[in-house]
């Protein structure tokens, strides 16, 4: 089967979120992100059987170069056929295109077609993380934090880079701990210090601020840092924080479990091939 490839345009917004409801059973998220996603470095990859289109994959460009492939949907009748491939011959162009150092992507532990199709691709297994959830905000205190600048989140986040095994994670996006990253996460806004505590925590959102706070990194005492999260996501009026951790971060997964967080069943694994 022939398909033809091409990066989406604003009118193209309609048809590649029919794709992705049609897909993922009427839910996602291109739609809320459309606007953010088209505000950096990359493109989303429409691939097209005809004039229908039938697949898309988000090719973006993470504050540090590196490369990180999202949102790929192919709906289920086109699956197996050669779409998923048009998108990672689309990927590859659009990393060296950028002077990407490296492209990664997540899929669940036991989604063998996706990871399969990674492996062609060159892309390895890196590391194995698990989501865990809280619904019930209830309690919460702002203690001493506050923002920090780009310095001082450097000398926050890089020395966590072994305990985190090289990853934070906002909306399932994961990004490398290195200083163009931390700089980027203090611009935002998303890195918070207690000095009384010897504390800190990197939280926000990637996109969909309205949904859910995502803590991706946590020091010093996480009772207080759990505390914070849980304030700052009500005076958002969310009710829903998630955290994002890697298997052998122990110390940080008996925090969350210890103030109610829930640990998602399914297995998350991030896969990386460096140029």
């Amino acid at each position: 089967m022939e398909f033809t490839v091409k990066l989406a345009e604003y009118a193209d917004i309609e048809a590649a979120v029919a794709v992705e409801e049609e897909t993922m059973g009427g839910t996602g998220y291109l739609r809320d992100a459309w606007h953010y996603f088209n505000s950096l470095d990359g493109g989303l990859v429409c691939v097209y059987d005809g004039d229908k289109m039938i697949g898309i994959g988000r090719f973006t460009v993470l504050p540090d170069g590196s490369g990180w492939l999202e949102t790929l949907r192919v709906i289920p009748s086109y699956q197996r056929k050669g779409a998923g491939r048009k998108i990672y011959d689309k990927y590859v162009e659009l990393a060296k295109a950028n002077g990407c150092p490296s492209m990664a992507m997540f899929t669940g532990l036991t989604n063998v077609a996706s990871s399969s199709l990674a492996e062609i691709y060159g892309l390895r297994t890196l590391a194995q993380h698990k989501g865990w959830n809280l619904t019930d905000l209830s309690g919460g205190d702002t203690h001493s934090f506050k923002h920090v600048n780009w310095k001082r989140a450097e000398e926050l986040i890089l020395p966590m880079k072994e305990k985190y095994h090289d990853y934070m994670t906002f909306n399932r996006t994961f990004h490398h701990i290195n200083s163009a990253n931390a700089k980027q996460f203090a611009c935002e806004g998303k890195v918070f210090e207690d000095k009384e505590s010897g504390s800190f925590i990197v939280c926000g959102a990637r996109f969909q601020h309205q949904v859910t706070l995502h803590i991706a990194m946590m020091g010093g005492d996480y009772d207080k840092c759990i505390d914070f999260a849980i304030n700052y996501a009500k005076a958002q009026g969310l009710e829903k924080i998630t955290c994002t951790v890697v298997l052998e971060n122990e110390e940080v997964q008996a925090a969350l479990a210890k103030r109610g967080f829930v640990m998602d069943k399914g297995t998350i694994i991030t896969k990386e091939v460096k140029f």
